[in-house]
């Protein structure tokens, strides 16, 4: 009985063993093509003109909030901030494969859908600008002084280029699948122009 349970647990230590073996020999994954069942949506692509904040007494352009609804059957969604002329020349410059550019002339989307691995951009420009994204629920908190407001994405005072890739059932948002974007300048003594790229990925139509 002894040596049939000491048999056992040398199997049972080889096949992990084996087991370990084998995983470590397996290729990493190959990149997630998402066009194969994904088709992109357009839902903010737009320059804001945030004023210096000095002028925010006389009005509110210097914090701007715009409501966002995701379509239905939204797999995920992508935006991309440019801050100033010099993220939306550098953007523009991407060079697209040819099989990319069959399916879309925006280096972006074509990022975000699995045609490009990188956009190797470089951290370019001189202007600042924040960007959130809320519920609606804190968006009514989302100003210069309160701090109370939470957002589950955030860049403050971004410089040059951003862009983020969010899994919608990672995502906070209402139950229409509406989310608040802020944006927000800090820079008393300048305004900048704000470059937003955001498009929902949405599952392909049988």
């Amino acid at each position: 009985m002894l040596m049939r349970v000491r048999f056992s647990a040398l199997l049972t230590t080889t096949l992990a063993a084996g087991l370990t073996l084998l995983n470590s020999c397996q290729k990493e994954p190959e990149p997630v093509i998402y066009n194969d069942y994904v088709e992109p949506y357009q839902i903010v692509e737009e320059t804001f003109r945030l004023g210096a904040r000095s002028t925010a007494v006389f009005s509110n352009k210097s914090i701007i909030t715009r409501t966002i609804k995701l379509p239905p059957r939204t797999v995920y969604w992508a935006y991309w901030m440019g801050a100033g002329p010099e993220p939306v020349d550098a953007l523009a410059k991407v060079i697209l494969p040819a099989a990319a550019a069959k399916m879309t002339q925006d280096p972006f989307v074509a990022y975000a859908w699995g045609l490009l691995s990188a956009l190797n951009l470089t951290e370019i420009g001189k202007s600042n600008a924040d960007i959130y994204f809320m519920t609606s629920d804190q968006a009514a908190n989302f100003s210069f002084n309160n701090s109370d407001f939470q957002s589950f994405i955030s860049k403050p005072q971004t410089k040059n280029i951003h862009d983020k890739y969010i899994d919608i059932l990672d995502t906070p948002y209402d139950t229409d699948r509406t989310i608040v974007m802020g944006l927000r300048n800090q820079n008393y003594g300048a305004g900048v122009d704000v470059k937003i790229k955001l498009w929902a990925f949405v599952v392909k139509p049988l």
